[in-house]
């Protein structure tokens, strides 16, 4: 036995929840949602003439799908096929004319990822690491 001094290895921490992870990001979610309701405000307001209002939906989607796969790739490290497909999705949800959709969608995958942080299941390993001096 020799009484050398072994380095502590570090302990692998695995968060577990009972909620799968969300599939996309919560900055993701967060730009669907907001930007969902731009377009629900300014259709509200009347800032934009009636016939103006389709260019309004459409351009809000792209920015969505845009911003969307941004954050995919970037953030959330999706490859490119996963994240413009995501993109284009939520961008699409964004777009369509009423705010329920986006807000719906972008609200309940951003509660989503916030639970999936929240809640986590307790460690298997229960037991303090006591080792011997």
């Amino acid at each position: 036995m020799t009484h050398e001094i072994e380095p502590k290895r570090p302990r692998l921490t695995i968060n577990r929840s009972p909620i799968p992870a969300s599939p996309v990001h919560p900055l993701a979610a967060l730009a669907t949602l907001l930007l969902d309701n731009v377009s629900f405000a300014v259709e509200a307001l009347e800032i934009v003439d009636p016939f103006l209002m389709p260019l309004t939906w459409f351009t809000v989607g792209v920015i969505d799908a845009i911003t969307v796969t941004l954050v995919q790739r970037y953030l959330a490290e999706d490859e490119w096929g996963p994240s413009l497909a995501k993109g284009l999705v939520m961008g699409i949800i964004a777009g369509v004319p009423t705010s329920v959709t986006g807000t719906a969608v972008g609200g309940l995958l951003l509660a989503w990822a916030g639970l999936h942080q929240w809640i986590q299941l307790p460690s298997s390993a229960g037991k303090p690491d006591n080792e011997d001096h």
